[in-house]
């Protein structure tokens, strides 16, 4: 389920995806009917205004029993924060959205070094020295500093 926590889409959603960046829609018409195109090959409809949502944390699953079984499965979790300066109708083509999406995820996930003023994490200190066996836990932010 995705949790869209602000914006114009706001809302929970049933989808089989939770990627970084994610757009959502909204019904023209007098309705104003909502989705997000949570799959790589899903595309808006020109009756739909598109907007754009990034995730916020980490993704999840979850496994739901529903009624009839075949809605029943594996869904996506994560919660998502409206970006109201991104152009979504510029993004409405999938390779212009995926050409977006690639370039901002390159530039959010970008690892600053660590250092003593800038530790990676509360545990950068502990020791792993050679021979000691594999690291018992993954720094968040890859690096070489538990080595």
């Amino acid at each position: 389920m995705l949790n869209l926590i602000d914006g114009p889409c706001k809302g929970t959603y049933l989808a089989k995806r939770a990627p970084v960046f994610l757009r959502a829609v909204k019904g023209k018409d007098n309705a104003g009917n909502t989705d997000v195109l949570d799959q790589v090959e899903d595309t808006p409809s020109n009756a739909e205004s598109v907007y754009v949502y990034h995730l916020q944390g980490e993704a999840g699953w979850i496994h739901l029993k529903m009624s009839p079984r075949s809605r029943s499965g594996s869904y996506a979790l994560g919660e998502y924060k409206y970006l109201p300066d991104v152009d979504g109708e510029a993004l409405r083509d999938n390779t212009a959205w995926q050409g977006w999406a690639t370039a901002h995820f390159a530039a959010s996930s970008k690892v600053d070094e660590c250092t003593p003023e800038n530790p990676c994490c509360d545990r950068r200190n502990e020791y792993n020295g050679f021979g000691s066996g594999p690291l018992k836990f993954t720094c968040p932010k890859h690096c070489s500093c538990h080595d």
